[in-house]
């Protein structure tokens, strides 16, 4: 996706599922992201992560719907997404409008889960991310300024469904 990626926080765990159809050798793409737990926390709670954005860590017990928002949404709910195998497509609202594009032409472009029938993807702008752009997975990053469409797909094919919890079923939070 992104053209530059971080250096690592660190090794990560808790990846359970599992990915048809994805690939199975190369090297990984993306930033492993240290593992901060999967509890829930009562909703509205204010939560710290050591990761930015998060990759895991305290969530709230509601999760999104599958779909692209049109604003911010609190960070506990769609960290609640990741533990279900989903990836999250972010950008700052401040993000170049040639590169939000860009982003969601891979996000609407994203082929099913072969577990879902549908894409187990969501995408919303986090305010509070370093870089203009992210693709994150249960404990995989993306993130950079710019958007590099094959290495997004590499990314969700590598990394999607990869989580403690399988679940497809969208949230009740639209």
């Amino acid at each position: 996706m992104i053209a530059a990626c971080l250096p690592a926080c660190g090794g990560g765990g808790g990846g359970g599922g599992s990915n048809p159809g994805g690939p199975t050798t190369g090297p990984p793409v993306g930033t492993p992201v240290a593992n901060e737990g999967w509890v829930h926390v009562t909703e509205g709670s204010a939560i710290t992560y050591r990761s930015n954005p998060p990759a895991s860590g305290p969530h709230y017990p509601v999760w999104l719907r599958y779909q692209e928002y049109p604003g911010v949404i609190f960070r506990g709910y769609w960290v609640h997404n990741l533990e279900h195998g989903a990836v999250v497509f972010l950008y700052r609202p401040d993000a170049p409008a040639a590169t939000v594009t860009a982003l969601r032409d891979v996000f609407h472009g994203l082929p099913n889960d072969p577990q879902c029938s549908h894409p187990r993807a969501l995408m919303l702008q986090d305010p509070q991310m370093p870089h203009a752009v992210a693709v994150v997975a249960a404990d995989w990053l993306l993130d950079g300024e710019t958007v590099d469409a094959q290495m997004i797909r590499d990314f969700v094919a590598q990394h999607r469904n990869h989580a403690p919890e399988n679940i497809c079923e969208g949230g009740s939070r639209p």
